[in-house]
């Protein structure tokens, strides 16, 4: 029987796995990395590109790239990407067919079978644009899973015995929701979820490229509208400020000009 992939179709970065002898283990995408950006851009040829070759594309090429589309899960929202349309789910499905890709390169033969997880306030209408995201990938889409019941038994509490309460507190990429999770009997359940589906670490970075923009005359909106070349280099230099952030206690942006280059001048 083919295996049963967990896929986490993030609104930054997704990741597949698969339950292995010695328990989970994460499928390694075509560059041997763990995760895979949730970003799909169109090259000069026309052809699709996803994950992090898109990524690349976006710093040059913004025009030709659409991301945090999970946002967007279950409305009429189109998104545009090297002058094409998209629908949220059919650049979710182009994500969930690289997963399927990757899943049928580790395993040496085609995989079918996954389980997606999705934000505990999900609607109706979004579990089924995810699902209908995983048909258009080629899965058959076995279950979805709300993120912090999944949560919950990553970490063992389905085993734990005793009934409890759990808090889940998911700060993502892009969605922000906090979860309280009863476990009783062997099952568990998401008794109450709030949270927003516009608030995650790519809101921090658009948040410190928007100071830094503000310091030097001028807003983050109207820059992104003028200079998208700049704006794309900009998060991208506070995106890596943030890493930094997370183990020294000063980081340094390099600000690029309207084109998008870099100067001399080094703002700290």
């Amino acid at each position: 029987m083919d295996p049963v992939i967990g896929i986490d179709l993030g609104t930054t970065n997704s990741a597949a796995a698969f339950l292995g002898p010695d328990g989970p283990e994460i499928i390694p995408n075509a560059v041997g990395g763990r995760l895979t950006p949730s970003v799909v851009g169109i090259d000069e040829s026309g052809a699709v590109l996803v994950g992090a070759a898109a990524k690349e594309l976006m710093v040059l090429r913004p025009e030709r790239c659409a991301a945090l589309f999970k946002r967007y899960m279950g409305t009429d929202h189109k998104l545009t990407a090297g002058g094409r349309e998209f629908a949220p789910e059919e650049l979710s499905g182009l994500v969930l067919r690289a997963l399927k890709a990757n899943a049928a390169a580790h395993f040496k033969r085609p995989v079918s079978r996954a389980v997606i997880t999705v934000p505990a306030y999900f609607n109706d209408r979004q579990r089924k644009a995810t699902i209908a995201a995983g048909k258009i990938a080629g899965w058959t889409v076995e279950r979805i899973l709300n993120e912090p019941t999944a949560a919950a038994i990553a970490y063992g509490f389905h085993d734990a015995g005793a009934d409890k309460k759990l808090l889940v507190f998911d700060l993502g990429g892009g969605t922000f929701d906090v979860s309280v999770v009863e476990l009783f009997e062997g099952t568990l359940e998401v008794k109450a979820s709030s949270g927003e589906s516009a608030l995650g670490g790519e809101d921090f970075t658009r948040a410190v490229a928007g100071r830094i923009l503000a310091a030097h005359g001028t807003s983050y909106e109207l820059a992104e509208v003028k200079t998208p070349k700049r704006v794309s280099r900009l998060i991208q230099q506070c995106e890596r400020a943030k890493c930094v952030l997370s183990r020294e206690p000063t980081a340094t942006v390099r600000l690029p000009d309207a084109a998008g280059e870099y100067p001399l001048l080094i703002r700290r």
